[in-house]
């Protein structure tokens, strides 16, 4: 893992899609947009899936093809954390660091959505949603919940009869707090209309929780 991040140059590796993966992720991101237009107009409860595929111009079985529930179909971008959480466990499964796996798989993550502010309002449009949605934040919360617990399994798995299972799961839900708090603070940024780096932000972040955690390396205080 490179120490001196900030200094490095972001590498964006970019896959032509064929064709076929090309009609499947543009549908997809119909079906999203169409779900994200309606339930800000009308709420999650005020929007069926019916509405949601008569807005993109297609059927409820194609949209079942896609998303298990409407309110999974705001979150089309999960499918890229699924490809990020795949290519970590891989690392960690291949000899990597559970922080390293995790590291070089969600910068390369943040570093496409700084290359791309087109996605920027869109993504302020779903946090916002998903501030206002009890149902969208449940799904939000779940979607990291399995992450977590894939990347712990994959971290275990990885250390064989050594394994400390408290130890990769607190360094795993370290990393995901860690990017759940970038992102909070880009939001916070965006809604200023402060022009801000996601990946310098994590980085800024990534340095304040190495403070904490080298005090936490002390002993604990006793009481009295």
């Amino acid at each position: 893992m490179h120490r001196d991040g900030e200094n490095d140059a972001p590498i964006i590796e970019e896959h032509p899609a064929g064709l076929r993966e090309r009609r499947r992720q543009e549908t997809q991101r119909e079906l999203s947009d169409a779900a994200l237009d309606l339930f800000e107009q009308h709420g999650v409860h005020g929007t069926t899936v019916d509405d949601i595929a008569r807005r993109a111009g297609t059927s409820q079985r194609t949209f079942f093809r896609y998303f298990a529930t409407k309110e999974a179909a705001v979150f089309a971008s999960a499918d890229d954390s699924a490809r990020v959480v795949g290519d970590a466990i891989d690392a960690v499964r291949a000899g990597a660091s559970v922080v390293e796996g995790i590291e070089r798989s969600w910068l390369k993550l943040l570093d496409r959505f700084d290359a791309h502010p087109d996605e920027h309002i869109r993504a302020l449009r779903i946090r916002r949603l998903v501030g206002s949605e009890p149902s969208l934040l449940a799904v939000a919360l779940r979607n990291e919940a399995e992450e977590v617990e894939l990347l712990t399994d994959a971290a275990v798995d990885a250390a064989g009869a050594d394994a400390d299972v408290l130890a990769a799961r607190a360094a795993v839900s370290t990393m995901a707090l860690v990017l759940r708090l970038t992102i909070d603070e880009w939001v916070r940024r965006a809604e200023l209309n402060e022009r801000a780096s996601v990946r310098q932000i994590y980085l800024e972040m990534r340095r304040g929780v190495a403070t904490v955690a080298r005090d936490l390396e002390a002993d604990p205080p006793h009481n009295g």
